[in-house]
């Protein structure tokens, strides 16, 4: 797993991010919707970003229908909307999302083949909310089979969450979960990056949002930061405008749009200008970020694992008044430090390997098991 070199902030709006190939254009861009929201209606800025996204709509599957130099873009409501109760219960409905995505991927590749000799590699990038996010890891499985010279996919991961309590995923012997089905995408041999970000904040452990770390191979390109807000209430659309902007929902739209350049995503730039001020976002977060650095507000956050049984945890530290404090990786950017500042420096919010969570759910069963046992002799 290799991480990421330093790159600078944009120092005005549309400036063409450092280090991106302008001949490396995305051949196909995937949207995934959380679970019960919608492309259309727009729902959270996944839908936002999948109408700012400059390319031919293959949503309904069709194939072919443009030139091989035209961007493809496909994007799906979540599995709540397509496949109701068990979309929502049990995430039914990804895999054929995934499906889909093949087969316009097995169609690009052999477009590619019959215009190029030889062919260069068909760009993928996918970007998933929640559940999306898990599809997102479905999708590096379904593409697994293909060599990173025929196939070089990218994926962005929000809070990616399969709907499993902790005590669920560590219970499941026989992987049965999403938890133990997605978390590993180790095998998929045209995973070349990864960003997965995740939200501080917690939801109560009844609503089964612990978020999943995963395995990836050991040549991808991985970024794991921990942001701002909570779940997807830090991907709101209305928290981009005026003078009421959400400082979650901007950070989350400036790293998420970076990444979309970074990766050659053609974004209608336009289009963008009519709906959000990225300069304004870009000043707004990083003095708004300067000041969370100052604010005790400690937090911790569980999550699942593919690095330890327990799961990991994701904090909130105390204020850190240090002059060189930074809230994650993003506000450093935002910073923009310059080549001879320190490397040296902890994050606000990070994920923590090491301090697993207290298994809180395994011990109530073993409580319940052992009265359940217990009772029955005492009352005898």
């Amino acid at each position: 797993m290799r991480t990421r070199p330093e790159v600078h902030a944009d120092t005005e709006p549309f400036l063409r991010v450092a280090g991106r190939n302008p001949n490396s254009t995305a051949h196909l861009t995937v949207f995934f919707e959380g679970t019960a929201n919608t492309i259309e209606p727009l729902t959270t800025q996944i839908g936002l970003f999948f109408t700012l996204t400059d390319a031919f709509d293959v949503s309904g599957g069709n194939l072919g229908g443009a030139p091989i130099t035209q961007p493809r873009k496909m994007a799906f409501d979540g599995c709540g909307v397509t496949d109701g109760f068990c979309g929502t219960i049990c995430a039914k409905g990804l895999r054929r999302q995934c499906q889909a995505v093949r087969r316009q991927v097995d169609s690009l590749i052999a477009e590619l083949s019959a215009s190029c000799r030889p062919p260069p590699p068909l760009r993928v990038n996918a970007v998933g909310l929640s559940r999306g996010g898990v599809a997102c890891l479905y999708l590096a499985q379904a593409l697994a089979d293909l060599e990173m010279s025929t196939c070089e996919l990218s994926l962005l991961l929000f809070d990616p969450v399969p709907g499993d309590l902790l005590t669920v995923a560590q219970l499941d012997l026989f992987g049965l979960t999403n938890t133990s089905a997605c978390c590993d995408v180790s095998m998929c041999q045209c995973l070349a990056r990864v960003l997965a970000l995740y939200p501080y904040e917690p939801l109560p452990s009844i609503a089964c949002h612990a978020p999943v770390l995963c395995h990836y191979p050991d040549d991808c390109l991985v970024e794991e930061e921990v942001t701002m807000g909570c779940h997807q209430g830090a991907l709101q659309v209305h928290g981009l405008q005026g003078p009421g902007i959400d400082l979650d929902s901007a950070l989350s739209f400036l790293r998420i749009r970076r990444w979309l350049m970074e990766c050659g995503t053609p974004l209608d730039h336009r289009h963008l200008e009519c709906t959000v001020s990225v300069k304004a976002l870009e000043e707004f977060c990083l003095r708004k970020c300067d000041q969370e650095t100052k604010r005790n507000r400690a937090s911790v956050r569980s999550s699942h694992s593919a690095h330890s049984y327990w799961g990991a945890t994701i904090i909130r530290r105390q204020g850190m008044r240090d002059r060189g404090s930074y809230v994650n990786p993003h506000h450093r950017l935002l910073a923009n430090p310059g080549p001879g500042a320190s490397e040296d420096h902890d994050w606000l919010l990070e994920i923590v390997r090491e301090k697993t969570p207290f298994p809180s759910g395994l011990l109530c069963l073993l409580i319940l098991v052992g009265l359940s046992i217990v009772c029955p002799l005492l009352t005898s």
